[in-house]
Protein backbone atom coordinates (compact mmCIF):
# COMPACT_ATOMS: atom_id res chain seq x y z
CA UNK A 1 0.00 0.00 0.00
CA UNK A 2 1.34 2.89 -0.72
CA UNK A 3 0.98 5.74 1.69
CA UNK A 4 0.73 9.64 0.87
CA UNK A 5 3.73 11.64 2.14
CA UNK A 6 3.47 13.68 5.08
CA UNK A 7 3.78 17.09 3.34
CA UNK A 8 2.46 16.38 0.40
CA UNK A 9 0.19 19.45 -0.73
CA UNK A 10 -3.13 18.02 -2.11
CA UNK A 11 -2.92 18.78 -6.37
CA UNK A 12 -5.57 22.00 -7.71
CA UNK A 13 -8.43 21.69 -8.81
CA UNK A 14 -8.79 23.73 -11.93
CA UNK A 15 -12.31 24.04 -13.65
CA UNK A 16 -12.69 25.59 -17.17
CA UNK A 17 -15.68 26.36 -18.85
CA UNK A 18 -15.40 25.05 -22.73
CA UNK A 19 -17.11 26.33 -26.01
CA UNK A 20 -16.86 25.77 -29.58
CA UNK A 21 -18.60 26.18 -32.79
CA UNK A 22 -18.39 24.41 -36.29
CA UNK A 23 -16.52 25.43 -38.91
CA UNK A 24 -17.34 22.83 -41.67
CA UNK A 25 -16.81 19.52 -41.69
CA UNK A 26 -13.80 16.83 -41.72
CA UNK A 27 -12.71 14.33 -44.03
CA UNK A 28 -14.71 11.47 -42.13
CA UNK A 29 -18.13 13.68 -42.20
CA UNK A 30 -17.96 14.87 -38.42
CA UNK A 31 -18.18 18.51 -37.31
CA UNK A 32 -14.96 20.69 -37.44
CA UNK A 33 -14.89 22.73 -34.47
CA UNK A 34 -13.18 25.25 -33.09
CA UNK A 35 -13.16 24.90 -28.65
CA UNK A 36 -12.42 27.72 -26.40
CA UNK A 37 -12.37 27.76 -22.79
CA UNK A 38 -11.84 30.01 -20.07
CA UNK A 39 -12.37 30.46 -16.17
CA UNK A 40 -15.75 31.18 -16.34
CA UNK A 41 -18.72 31.34 -18.51
CA UNK A 42 -18.18 35.16 -19.44
CA UNK A 43 -15.01 34.75 -20.34
CA UNK A 44 -15.64 31.56 -22.81
CA UNK A 45 -18.13 33.28 -24.05
CA UNK A 46 -15.72 36.70 -25.01
CA UNK A 47 -13.28 34.25 -26.40
CA UNK A 48 -15.53 32.40 -28.65
CA UNK A 49 -17.45 36.05 -30.01
CA UNK A 50 -13.56 36.51 -30.61
CA UNK A 51 -12.59 33.70 -32.37
CA UNK A 52 -16.03 33.76 -34.68
CA UNK A 53 -14.86 37.05 -35.60
CA UNK A 54 -11.31 36.27 -36.83
CA UNK A 55 -13.00 33.17 -38.03
CA UNK A 56 -14.80 35.38 -40.58
CA UNK A 57 -11.21 37.49 -41.36
CA UNK A 58 -10.02 34.92 -42.43
CA UNK A 59 -7.56 34.74 -39.92
CA UNK A 60 -4.88 31.97 -39.37
CA UNK A 61 -2.90 33.23 -36.64
CA UNK A 62 -0.56 30.34 -35.85
CA UNK A 63 2.39 31.23 -38.33
CA UNK A 64 0.89 34.04 -39.69
CA UNK A 65 3.53 36.45 -41.26
CA UNK A 66 3.71 39.70 -41.89
CA UNK A 67 3.14 39.77 -45.63
CA UNK A 68 -0.39 38.01 -45.15
CA UNK A 69 -1.44 40.34 -42.18
CA UNK A 70 -0.45 42.99 -44.60
CA UNK A 71 -2.51 42.11 -47.23
CA UNK A 72 -5.68 41.82 -45.17
CA UNK A 73 -4.89 44.85 -43.49
CA UNK A 74 -5.01 46.59 -46.89
CA UNK A 75 -8.06 45.09 -47.38
CA UNK A 76 -9.95 45.84 -44.18
CA UNK A 77 -8.95 48.72 -42.27
CA UNK A 78 -7.59 50.59 -45.35
CA UNK A 79 -11.20 49.77 -47.46
CA UNK A 80 -12.32 53.20 -46.51
CA UNK A 81 -9.36 55.46 -47.68
CA UNK A 82 -8.99 57.41 -50.72
CA UNK A 83 -7.31 55.77 -54.10
CA UNK A 84 -4.15 57.88 -53.48
CA UNK A 85 -3.89 56.88 -50.09
CA UNK A 86 -4.23 53.42 -50.80
CA UNK A 87 -1.12 53.71 -53.56
CA UNK A 88 0.68 54.95 -50.78
CA UNK A 89 -0.02 52.55 -48.04
CA UNK A 90 0.76 50.14 -51.24
CA UNK A 91 4.16 51.68 -51.97
CA UNK A 92 5.64 51.58 -48.38
CA UNK A 93 4.77 47.83 -48.20
CA UNK A 94 6.10 47.14 -51.03
CA UNK A 95 9.63 48.78 -51.70
CA UNK A 96 10.03 49.64 -47.67
CA UNK A 97 8.69 47.48 -45.01
CA UNK A 98 8.04 44.22 -46.59
CA UNK A 99 11.47 43.21 -48.38
CA UNK A 100 13.08 43.70 -45.22
CA UNK A 101 10.02 42.19 -42.37
CA UNK A 102 7.63 40.65 -45.15
CA UNK A 103 8.05 36.56 -43.93
CA UNK A 104 8.73 36.67 -40.57
CA UNK A 105 5.83 35.58 -38.55
CA UNK A 106 4.25 38.77 -37.34
CA UNK A 107 3.97 37.40 -33.38
CA UNK A 108 8.02 37.03 -33.41
CA UNK A 109 8.60 40.74 -34.68
CA UNK A 110 10.73 42.69 -31.76
CA UNK A 111 11.00 46.52 -31.65
CA UNK A 112 14.65 45.60 -32.65
CA UNK A 113 14.00 44.69 -36.26
CA UNK A 114 11.43 47.71 -36.41
CA UNK A 115 14.43 50.30 -34.99
CA UNK A 116 16.96 48.13 -38.12
CA UNK A 117 14.24 48.68 -40.65
CA UNK A 118 14.32 52.57 -40.14
CA UNK A 119 17.98 52.97 -39.04
CA UNK A 120 18.27 51.81 -42.71
CA UNK A 121 17.03 55.31 -43.47
CA UNK A 122 19.77 57.13 -41.98
CA UNK A 123 20.27 60.36 -43.41
CA UNK A 124 17.37 60.63 -45.61
CA UNK A 125 14.77 63.07 -45.86
CA UNK A 126 12.51 63.22 -42.39
CA UNK A 127 8.93 63.58 -44.50
CA UNK A 128 9.90 60.51 -46.42
CA UNK A 129 11.03 58.33 -43.03
CA UNK A 130 8.29 59.71 -41.19
CA UNK A 131 5.67 57.93 -43.38
CA UNK A 132 7.36 54.66 -43.41
CA UNK A 133 7.27 54.73 -39.52
CA UNK A 134 3.91 55.93 -39.65
CA UNK A 135 2.86 52.87 -42.02
CA UNK A 136 4.87 50.63 -40.18
CA UNK A 137 2.76 52.01 -36.60
CA UNK A 138 -0.52 51.37 -38.52
CA UNK A 139 0.12 47.88 -39.86
CA UNK A 140 1.04 46.46 -36.03
CA UNK A 141 -1.30 48.79 -34.26
CA UNK A 142 -3.99 47.36 -36.04
CA UNK A 143 -2.74 44.02 -35.50
CA UNK A 144 -2.76 44.30 -31.85
CA UNK A 145 -6.57 45.65 -32.00
CA UNK A 146 -7.09 42.58 -34.17
CA UNK A 147 -5.97 40.16 -31.44
CA UNK A 148 -3.08 38.70 -34.06
CA UNK A 149 -0.09 39.82 -31.33
CA UNK A 150 -0.45 40.46 -27.84
CA UNK A 151 1.88 43.28 -27.69
CA UNK A 152 2.47 46.03 -30.57
CA UNK A 153 6.36 46.20 -31.04
CA UNK A 154 6.10 49.88 -32.87
CA UNK A 155 4.49 51.57 -30.17
CA UNK A 156 7.44 53.20 -29.43
CA UNK A 157 9.40 53.65 -32.75
CA UNK A 158 11.45 56.94 -33.19
CA UNK A 159 13.18 57.96 -36.50
CA UNK A 160 16.83 57.82 -36.66
CA UNK A 161 18.88 61.24 -37.64
CA UNK A 162 17.37 62.23 -40.89
CA UNK A 163 18.22 65.12 -43.28
CA UNK A 164 15.21 68.08 -41.92
CA UNK A 165 14.25 69.67 -44.77
CA UNK A 166 14.17 73.51 -44.07
CA UNK A 167 10.37 74.69 -43.74
CA UNK A 168 10.08 78.19 -43.55
CA UNK A 169 8.35 81.47 -45.45
CA UNK A 170 10.53 83.39 -48.19
CA UNK A 171 13.01 86.02 -46.69
CA UNK A 172 12.45 89.40 -47.85
CA UNK A 173 15.20 89.14 -50.35
CA UNK A 174 13.82 85.92 -51.90
CA UNK A 175 9.88 87.43 -51.77
CA UNK A 176 11.55 90.67 -53.49
CA UNK A 177 12.87 88.15 -56.43
CA UNK A 178 9.38 86.29 -56.94
CA UNK A 179 7.27 89.14 -56.94
CA UNK A 180 9.78 91.23 -59.51
CA UNK A 181 10.16 87.74 -61.59
CA UNK A 182 6.61 86.74 -62.01
CA UNK A 183 5.55 90.04 -63.56
CA UNK A 184 7.59 89.46 -66.79
CA UNK A 185 8.05 85.16 -66.60
CA UNK A 186 5.17 83.03 -68.18
CA UNK A 187 4.24 81.39 -64.85
CA UNK A 188 4.19 84.53 -63.19
CA UNK A 189 0.50 83.85 -63.01
CA UNK A 190 0.56 80.18 -61.69
CA UNK A 191 3.38 81.49 -59.14
CA UNK A 192 1.45 84.38 -57.92
CA UNK A 193 -2.13 82.34 -57.38
CA UNK A 194 0.41 79.89 -54.87
CA UNK A 195 1.40 82.99 -53.31
CA UNK A 196 -1.53 85.26 -52.77
CA UNK A 197 -3.76 82.56 -51.62
CA UNK A 198 -1.70 79.46 -50.34
CA UNK A 199 -3.21 77.09 -51.83
CA UNK A 200 -1.82 73.73 -53.08
CA UNK A 201 -0.01 72.83 -56.11
CA UNK A 202 -2.97 70.40 -56.92
CA UNK A 203 -5.33 72.74 -55.97
CA UNK A 204 -3.75 75.71 -57.91
CA UNK A 205 -3.52 73.80 -60.93
CA UNK A 206 -7.19 72.05 -60.71
CA UNK A 207 -8.64 75.62 -60.69
CA UNK A 208 -11.50 76.36 -63.47
CA UNK A 209 -13.14 80.04 -64.39
CA UNK A 210 -16.35 79.13 -62.69
CA UNK A 211 -14.07 78.51 -59.04
CA UNK A 212 -13.45 82.17 -59.26
CA UNK A 213 -15.91 85.06 -57.65
CA UNK A 214 -14.60 88.71 -58.78
CA UNK A 215 -17.63 90.26 -57.34
CA UNK A 216 -16.87 88.62 -53.79
CA UNK A 217 -13.14 88.41 -54.76
CA UNK A 218 -13.00 84.89 -53.87
CA UNK A 219 -11.90 81.21 -54.98
CA UNK A 220 -13.98 78.14 -54.35
CA UNK A 221 -11.13 74.96 -53.80
CA UNK A 222 -13.25 71.99 -54.04
CA UNK A 223 -11.10 69.79 -56.14
CA UNK A 224 -7.18 69.12 -56.52
CA UNK A 225 -5.48 66.79 -59.07
CA UNK A 226 -2.94 64.03 -58.09
CA UNK A 227 -0.21 62.82 -60.24
CA UNK A 228 -0.55 58.65 -60.89
CA UNK A 229 2.99 58.02 -62.61
CA UNK A 230 3.07 61.28 -64.67
CA UNK A 231 0.08 61.93 -65.31
CA UNK A 232 -2.41 64.31 -63.48
CA UNK A 233 -5.82 63.44 -62.69
CA UNK A 234 -8.76 65.35 -61.29
CA UNK A 235 -9.01 64.09 -57.55
CA UNK A 236 -11.11 65.27 -54.38
CA UNK A 237 -9.41 68.39 -52.07
CA UNK A 238 -6.74 67.09 -49.57
CA UNK A 239 -9.13 68.24 -47.08
CA UNK A 240 -11.94 65.81 -47.86
CA UNK A 241 -9.26 62.29 -48.62
CA UNK A 242 -8.61 63.14 -44.79
CA UNK A 243 -11.78 64.18 -43.97
CA UNK A 244 -13.15 60.24 -44.96
CA UNK A 245 -12.27 58.25 -41.66
CA UNK A 246 -14.69 60.45 -39.39
CA UNK A 247 -18.04 61.20 -41.76
CA UNK A 248 -19.89 59.00 -39.40
CA UNK A 249 -19.66 61.56 -36.27
CA UNK A 250 -20.03 65.01 -38.41
CA UNK A 251 -22.68 67.06 -38.15
CA UNK A 252 -24.93 68.27 -40.50
CA UNK A 253 -23.60 71.53 -41.13
CA UNK A 254 -20.05 69.91 -41.67
CA UNK A 255 -18.65 70.84 -45.18
CA UNK A 256 -18.95 67.37 -46.18
CA UNK A 257 -17.31 67.87 -49.77
CA UNK A 258 -14.11 69.39 -48.45
CA UNK A 259 -14.59 73.06 -50.82
CA UNK A 260 -12.90 75.74 -48.76
CA UNK A 261 -13.40 79.68 -49.78
CA UNK A 262 -10.33 81.69 -50.02
CA UNK A 263 -10.10 85.23 -50.46
CA UNK A 264 -8.19 86.72 -53.53
CA UNK A 265 -5.83 89.97 -52.83
CA UNK A 266 -6.25 92.77 -54.59
CA UNK A 267 -3.05 92.77 -56.27
CA UNK A 268 -4.14 89.11 -57.84
CA UNK A 269 -6.92 90.30 -59.34
CA UNK A 270 -5.93 91.75 -62.82
CA UNK A 271 -3.65 88.28 -62.81
CA UNK A 272 -6.69 86.36 -62.64
CA UNK A 273 -8.82 88.35 -64.93
CA UNK A 274 -6.66 88.33 -67.79
CA UNK A 275 -6.45 84.32 -67.36
CA UNK A 276 -10.08 83.91 -67.50
CA UNK A 277 -10.05 86.06 -70.47
CA UNK A 278 -11.64 83.56 -73.70
CA UNK A 279 -12.36 80.44 -71.37
CA UNK A 280 -15.20 78.31 -70.59
CA UNK A 281 -16.45 77.55 -67.18
CA UNK A 282 -14.97 74.52 -66.60
CA UNK A 283 -11.33 75.41 -68.67
CA UNK A 284 -8.34 75.06 -66.59
CA UNK A 285 -6.57 78.33 -65.67
CA UNK A 286 -3.62 76.34 -65.64
CA UNK A 287 -2.90 73.64 -68.31
CA UNK A 288 -1.05 72.20 -71.05
CA UNK A 289 -0.65 73.38 -74.55
CA UNK A 290 -3.88 71.32 -75.59
CA UNK A 291 -5.74 72.57 -72.75
CA UNK A 292 -5.67 69.49 -70.58
CA UNK A 293 -4.33 68.67 -66.84
CA UNK A 294 -0.54 69.62 -66.44
CA UNK A 295 1.84 66.25 -66.39
CA UNK A 296 3.88 66.21 -63.02
CA UNK A 297 6.69 66.72 -65.41
CA UNK A 298 5.41 70.18 -67.39
CA UNK A 299 5.03 71.09 -63.77
CA UNK A 300 8.41 70.68 -62.37
CA UNK A 301 9.62 72.37 -65.31
CA UNK A 302 7.40 75.37 -64.44
CA UNK A 303 9.06 75.84 -61.17
CA UNK A 304 12.82 75.24 -62.50
CA UNK A 305 12.43 77.06 -65.26
CA UNK A 306 11.10 79.96 -62.65
CA UNK A 307 13.46 79.11 -59.75
CA UNK A 308 16.03 80.00 -62.71
CA UNK A 309 14.76 83.40 -63.83
CA UNK A 310 14.56 84.08 -59.70
CA UNK A 311 18.19 82.91 -59.72
CA UNK A 312 19.85 85.45 -62.45
CA UNK A 313 17.63 88.05 -61.11
CA UNK A 314 19.23 88.02 -58.40
CA UNK A 315 22.42 88.52 -59.99
CA UNK A 316 23.98 84.59 -59.45
CA UNK A 317 26.70 83.44 -60.97
CA UNK A 318 26.93 81.26 -64.04
CA UNK A 319 29.16 78.58 -65.34
CA UNK A 320 28.33 77.20 -68.64
CA UNK A 321 24.63 77.88 -68.93
CA UNK A 322 24.86 76.63 -65.45
CA UNK A 323 23.33 78.35 -62.20
CA UNK A 324 25.84 78.40 -59.38
CA UNK A 325 23.67 78.31 -56.47
CA UNK A 326 26.10 79.67 -53.89
CA UNK A 327 26.62 82.94 -55.64
CA UNK A 328 22.59 83.64 -55.27
CA UNK A 329 20.87 84.93 -52.68
CA UNK A 330 17.59 83.32 -53.64
CA UNK A 331 17.41 79.59 -51.80
CA UNK A 332 17.85 76.90 -54.64
CA UNK A 333 16.37 74.44 -52.08
CA UNK A 334 13.05 77.12 -52.36
CA UNK A 335 10.04 75.11 -53.28
CA UNK A 336 6.31 76.04 -54.41
CA UNK A 337 5.35 75.01 -50.90
CA UNK A 338 7.32 77.78 -49.44
CA UNK A 339 5.08 80.21 -51.32
CA UNK A 340 2.24 78.17 -48.96
CA UNK A 341 4.41 78.79 -45.77
CA UNK A 342 4.69 82.59 -46.65
CA UNK A 343 0.74 83.10 -46.56
CA UNK A 344 0.65 81.24 -43.90
CA UNK A 345 3.26 83.95 -42.16
CA UNK A 346 1.37 86.74 -43.58
CA UNK A 347 -1.75 85.67 -41.97
CA UNK A 348 -0.51 85.83 -39.05
CA UNK A 349 1.24 89.17 -39.17
CA UNK A 350 -1.91 90.76 -39.98
CA UNK A 351 -3.47 89.24 -36.77
CA UNK A 352 -5.77 86.54 -38.57
CA UNK A 353 -6.47 84.19 -35.14
CA UNK A 354 -5.34 80.19 -35.36
CA UNK A 355 -8.48 78.86 -36.22
CA UNK A 356 -9.24 80.79 -39.43
CA UNK A 357 -5.41 80.57 -40.35
CA UNK A 358 -5.92 76.79 -40.04
CA UNK A 359 -9.33 76.87 -42.47
CA UNK A 360 -7.95 78.77 -44.93
CA UNK A 361 -5.40 77.11 -45.41
CA UNK A 362 -7.42 73.97 -45.21
CA UNK A 363 -6.58 71.87 -42.52
CA UNK A 364 -8.25 69.08 -41.37
CA UNK A 365 -8.67 68.67 -37.30
CA UNK A 366 -12.20 68.36 -36.22
CA UNK A 367 -11.96 71.90 -34.26
CA UNK A 368 -10.56 73.54 -37.55
CA UNK A 369 -13.35 72.10 -39.37
CA UNK A 370 -16.57 73.15 -37.01
CA UNK A 371 -14.77 76.35 -37.50
CA UNK A 372 -14.81 76.94 -40.85
CA UNK A 373 -18.12 76.04 -41.27
CA UNK A 374 -18.73 79.35 -39.22
CA UNK A 375 -16.85 81.46 -41.43
CA UNK A 376 -18.78 84.06 -43.22
CA UNK A 377 -18.06 86.52 -46.34
CA UNK A 378 -18.01 89.38 -43.77
CA UNK A 379 -14.81 87.12 -42.06
CA UNK A 380 -13.24 86.41 -45.45
CA UNK A 381 -13.71 90.44 -46.36
CA UNK A 382 -12.11 91.17 -43.33
CA UNK A 383 -9.50 88.78 -43.78
CA UNK A 384 -8.15 89.92 -47.42
CA UNK A 385 -8.86 93.45 -46.33
CA UNK A 386 -6.01 93.46 -43.57
CA UNK A 387 -3.88 91.28 -46.08
CA UNK A 388 -4.11 94.06 -48.88
CA UNK A 389 -3.13 96.97 -46.27
CA UNK A 390 -0.42 94.54 -45.64
CA UNK A 391 0.92 94.40 -48.97
CA UNK A 392 0.40 97.69 -50.11
CA UNK A 393 2.80 99.14 -46.79
CA UNK A 394 5.49 97.00 -47.51
CA UNK A 395 8.56 97.67 -49.31
CA UNK A 396 9.42 94.34 -48.73
CA UNK A 397 13.50 94.43 -49.75
CA UNK A 398 16.21 97.21 -48.94
CA UNK A 399 19.34 97.97 -47.60
CA UNK A 400 18.29 96.73 -44.10
CA UNK A 401 18.11 93.02 -45.97
CA UNK A 402 21.50 92.60 -44.97
CA UNK A 403 20.32 92.03 -40.85
CA UNK A 404 17.95 88.60 -42.48
CA UNK A 405 20.65 86.69 -44.22
CA UNK A 406 20.05 83.22 -44.63
CA UNK A 407 21.32 81.31 -42.13
CA UNK A 408 23.88 80.03 -44.05
CA UNK A 409 25.89 83.22 -44.38
CA UNK A 410 25.19 84.06 -40.91
CA UNK A 411 29.03 83.26 -39.93
CA UNK A 412 30.71 86.92 -39.83
CA UNK A 413 33.41 85.70 -41.66
CA UNK A 414 31.18 84.74 -45.22
CA UNK A 415 29.41 87.93 -43.93
CA UNK A 416 31.87 90.22 -46.33
CA UNK A 417 31.33 87.77 -49.44
CA UNK A 418 27.64 87.72 -48.89
CA UNK A 419 27.67 91.42 -48.99
CA UNK A 420 28.67 91.47 -52.35
CA UNK A 421 25.91 88.93 -53.61
CA UNK A 422 23.81 91.54 -51.59
CA UNK A 423 25.04 94.46 -53.33
CA UNK A 424 24.56 92.70 -56.72
CA UNK A 425 21.19 92.27 -56.43
CA UNK A 426 20.52 95.47 -55.50
CA UNK A 427 22.39 96.50 -58.57
CA UNK A 428 19.78 94.30 -60.52
CA UNK A 429 16.60 95.18 -58.92
CA UNK A 430 16.91 99.10 -57.38
CA UNK A 431 19.77 100.54 -60.01
CA UNK A 432 17.91 99.17 -63.15
CA UNK A 433 14.12 100.03 -61.63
Amino acid sequence: MVQKKQHEKPKKKYEYHRKSFVIGKKEDGTPDRVWVRGKTPEEAEEKLRDAKRRHGLGLNLGEMTVREWSVLWMDVYKAGVSDNQHRHYQAKLKHDILPAIGNLPIKSVRASHLIRLLNNYEGGKKDTVTKIRSAIQQLFEDAAYEGVIERDPASRLELPDVDEAPRRPLTCIEREIVLSVAKEHVRGPYVLTLYGCGIRRGECVALTMADINFKKKQISINKSVIFESNAGILSTTKSEKLRKGRRKVRTKTDNDDGTRIVPIPDMLIPVLETLCKGKKPNDFLFHKADGNIVSKSALSCWWSSFKRACHIKAGAKMYRNAILGETSVFGDHVTPHYLRHTYATDLYAVGIDKDTRSALLGHTRKDVTDHYTKMTDEVLSRTVSQLNQYYASRSWCSTECIDALPNWYDDPETRTEYGEIFGTYLAHVFDSA
